[in-house]
């Protein structure tokens, strides 16, 4: 199968890479676009940046012109008027993709970053070919839904929110990666503490943003759900609840994992993805 491994480069194959700030909105947006192909889209999460996929991005960029930016005041991405939320990003994620002369994309979103990727399909579905929510819903909710959030809670008690003061802790990784590798558990620390996001504000709009199950039911082709074993933010059971609500949606399970399966299982989470996108 494609793009499931790094292969040999010699000079003349070597994956280009190109970097830039789009002034936008009043604000700058960092980019990268590495490798040719069909685009693929990466969003990170709350807890990350463009750097977050170091994992993914020499692998998919193996085939595809892979791209990965920093929402607003996330990483190198400024948010000087203070209004990052689902509505910004999407509205960012367009003009990025008409900046680098991009049309259809594959779209890939991590927990926050799945507000942006649904929003974005919903609102220019001829332009998204093929949609992965990464331990995220996007907002996407209905009264099945809900049940199964409340069942998780009852079940295991509401998730750990606050941040906690360890070296390699945090709430979007299990606590075995520390165990199995304590560098890379302290990487995603010190990703996550780059720039300055607006987490009081962007927190309460993501919650606030909702999108109808009968909305994602018109897109063109089910998206995939890919989920940790462990996350408890958005726990297997309501990830399957949901593609129970989204005729053809798949959900992919990363054993051992949390919240962050591309981050802590990258070869589990890749072959998942790969083989929805070529398939």
């Amino acid at each position: 199968m494609r793009g499931l491994a790094p292969r040999a480069r010699g000079v003349s194959d070597a994956i280009q890479r190109e970097t830039g700030l789009l002034e936008h909105d009043g604000e700058s947006l960092y980019w990268e676009s590495l490798g040719a192909g069909p685009p693929l889209v990466l969003c990170h999460g709350l807890g990350g940046n463009h750097a977050v996929w170091y994992q993914q991005v020499p692998v998919f960029a193996a085939t595809r012109r892979v791209i990965v930016w920093d929402h607003r005041g996330f990483g190198r991405s400024t948010d000087r008027a203070r209004r990052s939320g689902p509505e910004a990003a999407v509205g960012d994620l367009a003009a990025l993709l008409d900046h680098l002369g991009v049309g259809r994309v594959d779209l890939v979103g991590q927990s926050m970053g799945g507000w942006t990727a649904l929003g974005f399909a919903l609102g220019d579905a001829g332009r998204v070919d093929r949609l992965v929510l990464a331990d995220s819903l996007g907002g996407l909710h209905s009264p099945g839904i809900e049940a199964a959030f409340a069942r998780e809670r009852e079940r295991g008690g509401p998730p750990p929110l606050a941040p906690v003061p360890e070296l390699g802790r945090h709430v979007a990784i299990d606590p075995a990666l520390l165990g199995r590798d304590p560098a890379r558990a302290w990487l995603y620390q010190a990703l996550g503490g780059m720039g300055n996001p607006d987490l009081p504000g962007v927190t309460p709009r993501l919650l606030a943003s909702r999108r109808a199950v009968g909305d994602v039911q018109a897109l063109a082709h089910p998206p995939l759900l890919v989920v940790g074993e462990r996350d408890p933010l958005f726990p297997p059971a309501v990830l399957r609840a949901a593609a129970a609500e989204l005729p053809g949606a798949r959900v992919v399970e990363i054993p051992g994992c949390g919240h962050s399966p591309y981050f802590e299982a990258p070869e589990a989470w890749n072959a998942a993805v790969a083989a929805f996108l070529e398939a």
